[in-house]
């Protein structure tokens, strides 16, 4: 940028020795933004794994298995059990296995109501998971 300097003889005008920087931190700024905006926060994904606890006495446990056919009928670990004697059998299972998993198979034509009933007793015997597994009945 010129500036001018007064004279009554007449007009001279110098140039500025001053860098205009305003170009320079643009640049910044706008390289600043792109490499905030670009630079991706890494989140490490991994798997849930229980830990053994360390007790001495640990030994390998075997899940619930609880199969309901396309009749209606439910078997556990498969034994024939009867809808009033299924919390026993649950609870019994668990305490023989050491175990708080559960896996349910239904067939297709089993009612959801059903499913569901058999899951909230499970539930209420302590069962913490349950698994379903895909029936190969009709």
């Amino acid at each position: 940028m010129a500036r001018r300097r007064g004279s009554r003889t007449g007009s001279r005008f110098t140039a500025s020795t001053d860098p205009d920087l305003t170009p320079l931190t643009d640049c910044v700024f706008l390289l600043l933004i792109f490499f905030m905006v670009a630079t991706t926060f890494i989140t490490t994904k991994g798997i849930s794994v229980d830990l053994p606890t360390g007790k001495s006495e640990s030994r390998p446990t075997k899940d619930v298995n609880i199969v309901i056919d396309q009749d209606g009928v439910v078997q556990i670990n498969g034994e024939v059990t009867e809808a009033a004697d299924l919390a026993d059998k649950i609870r019994r299972e668990m305490e023989a296995n050491n175990t708080r998993n559960a896996i349910l198979e239904a067939a297709r034509a089993v009612m959801h109501k059903q499913v569901v009933k058999i899951m909230d007793i499970a539930r209420g015997e302590g069962i913490e998971s349950i698994a379903f597994v895909k029936s190969e009945q009709g």
